[in-house]
């Protein structure tokens, strides 16, 4: 049996998109050299009836990387209480030393890092040690979150642009990067306009636009 040698105890926050994973990684090295426990929070704001099929291939995947780290994964619905309270309420429960939650300029994180986010959770935390990992830029997270890329087409379909591997007129050439952990063509389509790269969001084969 491997008994703890200290009363330390992490908990990493994630939240929807590909950054889980590297968060995840993160608490497992600090729970290693710690010799803590581990544990991957989850908050879900979703109604009871709300499915989101991408959503939930996320989760599936941070629960593996979370049980082949030795942690607990755990999913807490808001119940009516910010996001802030639900994690330290969390913490407290699990008698939580550690906090680690992700921070970008990116739209991933910006459900949760919107208004007073971290400033709610600072003064929620009481002694509780809180990092904020800068997660960074789409290129520089492809190779962590996604497989390597591969040439493809966007080809526009009605009022959507699908993702295909042959060229078609009019098609639209680019990169796919496939997310690790899917079987599904979901990911990101890099493009190059105007000599800067830009990377569009592939939900099953198909566009999301921003703001959808």
């Amino acid at each position: 049996m491997n008994l703890r040698s200290n009363s330390e105890s992490i908990m990493v926050c994630v939240h929807y998109g590909p950054h889980g994973q590297r968060l995840i990684q993160r608490g497992s090295q600090l729970s290693q050299l710690l010799n803590a426990p581990l544990c991957v929070l989850t908050v879900d704001s979703s109604k009871d009836n709300e499915y989101n099929h991408e959503k939930e291939q996320y989760i599936s995947g941070w629960e593996t990387l979370t049980k082949e780290a030795g942690g607990e994964f755990l999913v807490r619905k808001c119940m009516g209480k910010k996001t802030a309270e639900v994690i330290v309420d969390t913490a407290r429960e699990r008698g939580v030393t550690q906090i680690i939650i992700g921070q970008s300029g990116q739209t991933l994180w910006q459900e949760i890092t919107r208004g007073n986010f971290i400033n709610d959770l600072i003064e929620l935390l009481g002694p509780i040690d809180l990092h904020i990992v800068a997660v960074q830029r789409y290129p520089d997270l492809l190779e962590q979150s996604h497989e390597k890329g591969f040439t493809a087409y966007l080809v526009k379909k009605g009022d959507a642009y699908m993702l295909v591997d042959e060229p078609e007129e009019e098609a639209v050439k680019g990169i796919f990067f496939r997310e690790l952990d899917t079987d599904f063509n979901s990911g990101l389509f890099k493009i190059v306009k105007n000599g800067e790269s830009q990377y569009l969001r592939i939900v099953q084969g198909v566009w999301v636009k921003p703001g959808k």
